[in-house]
């Protein structure tokens, strides 16, 4: 049951373009792709990964995906709110799971927000000073980007949108283009299609590849966050949210598919040059000196639309939270003339600064291993993307299982069969997460902080509970 006496945000004037753009700016498959396509090639704790089938390991993972896709994509005709993935979780196992999935999904997304911002100050100013012989410290980097991306959310989400669409088109484009390139011109060995073969690898292999190729696509779903803002919500999240799996996983089975031919499908040569985008494009044969630092810049460029894309995405979800009665009061503000969550945007900027200064001081805060070029910031950052990731397909494997109890209207059987589909995806993502976790960036601690997260939330759960506080707050809004 709604008591409908939330504030809605925005004036429902983004388009599909709008939303599309939160989706891919979130995944960033520009720099994804330069820094998991390895990992799902065997660059792992493990040693394990698909090798050359990498390219079939990813469209199998892509296949799952759309099944969660096709899940979301029908909660989110029928549901429009800031808060709309714990309203899916909701309407699937009643409002106290839901309660509990927004907590655990927007733990791990601004997990992710403090993180990415971390990884851009780190990434730009290492690319200043490796390309430009500009030393910058990375804190001062990490602060220009929270300024400018708190004055984006409170100035207007549409900034944001446009921005991350301007971002990821530019630097997709590009990378995307050179790797059709690299295909035509039959990388270093001559045109194949070996990449597509499963038996290039082992059953064992491409299972692994699945569990980190999970990762690529975290954030796809994003744009049912802005569904208050979107003219048409109906219409235009459920088609942003498909056409960004859809857009995302040609680019990353291309941009694989082009990185192993780039190296003769020679896996360990393509392993050994870390991150292999970085050595490919730079080679003559394929762009050359100049070529790869402006792929360095491209990365730097899509780092900065993730940043905003998880801002944007974990800010509505304190506000749906706080507008729920969830956390206090005074995050549910709505900026009178902007219509943003203006209190929730500026609370979220403070903890990244927070979070930043403090990792400067204390020459980072996560372990690290002597080998960390970056810096201090990247043990952490490493750690605080991982377990947001981890939370995130928490969340994910939840409404894959809301499959099984089917929707109004909808095909029970193909519900369940996506269910199916996605919720296997989830487990693998998860499993990945965990299996031979190394001590180091706390990795092997993330099952257990992350079970805390999870206790945190019931005992949240319960107190609403006892409130009779379970009820959503959001205003309906038009189809």
């Amino acid at each position: 049951m709604a008591v409908v006496d939330g504030e809605r945000l925005g004036k429902g004037n983004l388009s599909l373009k709008d939303v599309v753009a939160q989706s891919v700016g979130y995944m960033g498959p520009v720099f994804s792709g330069t820094f998991f396509i390895p990992t799902i090639v065997g660059f792992s704790v493990t040693g394990r990964g698909a090798g050359v089938a990498t390219p079939f390991a990813i469209l199998l993972t892509a296949i799952g995906m759309l099944g969660l896709a096709w899940i979301i994509s029908r909660y989110a005709k029928r549901i429009h709110a800031a808060g709309a993935l714990y309203d899916y979780i909701s309407e699937g196992f009643g409002r106290p799971f839901g309660l509990l999935g927004g907590w655990i999904y927007y733990g791990g997304a601004l997990a992710l927000t403090l993180a990415i911002g971390l990884a851009f100050g780190g990434f730009l100013s290492g690319v200043l000073a490796s390309v430009h012989g500009i030393d910058v410290n990375w804190i001062w980097c990490t602060l220009a980007f929270w300024i400018v991306a708190w004055l984006m959310s409170v100035l207007g989400v549409q900034l944001s949108t446009r921005a991350q669409l301007a971002l990821a088109l530019v630097s997709v484009a590009v990378v995307f283009a050179w790797a059709i390139y690299v295909i035509l011109k039959g990388g270093s060995n001559g045109f194949s299609v070996r990449p597509f073969n499963p038996g290039e690898s082992s059953f064992t292999g491409i299972t692994y590849g699945i569990v980190y190729a999970g990762l690529i696509f975290v954030g796809f779903e994003s744009a049912a966050n802005l569904a208050e803002e979107t003219s048409e919500p109906k219409r235009n999240i459920p088609r942003a949210i498909f056409y960004s799996v859809i857009a995302a996983g040609i680019f990353y089975v291309v941009l694989a598919w082009a990185l192993l031919l780039a190296f003769g499908l020679n896996v360990g040569d393509l392993l050994k040059n870390f991150p292999p985008l970085y050595a490919a494009t730079s080679n003559p044969d394929f762009g050359g000196h100049r070529f790869g630092e402006l792929i360095q810049w491209l990365v730097v460029i899509d780092i900065a639309a993730v940043g905003l894309g998880t801002a944007t995405s974990t800010m509505r979800g304190v506000f749906a939270l706080a507008r729920d009665r969830h956390l206090p009061r005074p995050l549910a503000a709505v900026h009178p003339r902007y219509k943003t969550p203006y209190v929730a945007a500026t609370v979220v900027s403070i903890m990244a600064v927070a979070v930043a200064i403090i990792v400067r001081v204390s020459d980072g805060l996560a372990p690290g291993t002597p080998q960390d070029p970056p810096g201090h910031w990247f043990p952490i950052f490493q750690f605080g993307a991982t377990i947001g990731a981890f939370l995130i397909f928490v969340v994910y494997l939840l409404i894959a299982l809301t499959g099984f109890k089917g929707q109004p209207g909808e095909n029970r059987g193909g519900l369940a069969l996506a269910g199916l589909i996605a919720g296997a995806t989830a487990v693998a993502a998860l499993y990945g997460v965990v299996h031979k976790a190394p001590p180091i960036y706390w990795f092997d601690k993330i099952w257990w902080l992350a079970l805390i997260w999870v206790v945190i939330g019931i005992g949240v759960v319960l107190v609403a509970r006892s409130r009779g506080n379970l009820a959503s707050h959001a205003p309906a809004i038009p189809d």
